[in-house]
């Protein structure tokens, strides 16, 4: 197998069916010796090439462009957020029941559309059964203060979480290096 790079624009090829130099057109490809194989795939084509007497015998490692960031950072962010939702369907809230109940955006939504039925009722003194369930559990018949309390615990918890993704965020963000973005970590099981 020959390894070759064109001595300008420093791409290179690799095949097995062809042999260098009688098998290549044009005088601006030069062969990679087998000890320098590893170096030029790690550095081409931010690279000089240093020939001596047409052979390759050395190359000097140039200053790579740094990358747009942009996307990077777009595509971090989004997957902060993607982790978030995941993190809060696995991580449900163990209450003073000793039962776990859901804390997804969804789940929060259906608290608060409970919550807010049996207010109404209590207000026109109508008959409603409030009831709500832990993970996997049945619903069971709870009173408008303790579901109150259920879902301000609730709500405390994902503030905090979505405070902590929003500040890892906004430092992303901020980043103005590869390395000061890769840097920032997110660790939704550090928020206490």
């Amino acid at each position: 197998m020959s390894t070759i790079i064109h001595t300008s624009t420093k791409e290179l090829e690799t095949q097995s069916h062809r042999v260098y130099p009688e098998n290549w057109n044009g005088d601006d490809w030069i062969a990679v010796p087998p000890e320098l194989e590893n170096m030029v795939q790690e550095n081409a084509p931010y690279c000089e090439l240093v020939i001596e007497d047409g052979v390759l015998v050395n190359i000097t490692p140039t200053e790579r462009p740094a990358p747009d960031l942009e996307p990077i950072k777009a595509e971090r962010i989004a997957q902060s957020k993607a982790d978030l939702e995941i993190y809060l369907a696995e991580h449900p809230l163990q209450w003073t029941d000793g039962g776990y109940y859901s804390i997804t955006a969804e789940k929060q939504n259906q608290l608060t559309s409970k919550i807010m039925a049996a207010t109404m009722a209590q207000t026109l003194s109508a008959d409603y059964i409030l009831t709500w369930n832990s993970t996997g559990e049945v619903c069971k018949e709870w009173t408008l203060q303790d579901l109150s309390a259920l879902a301000f615990a609730i709500d405390a918890r994902v503030t905090k979480l979505v405070g902590y993704q929003q500040a890892q965020e906004v430092a992303m963000r901020s980043a103005e290096t590869l390395d000061e973005l890769n840097a920032i970590e997110v660790d939704y099981d550090a928020v206490s």
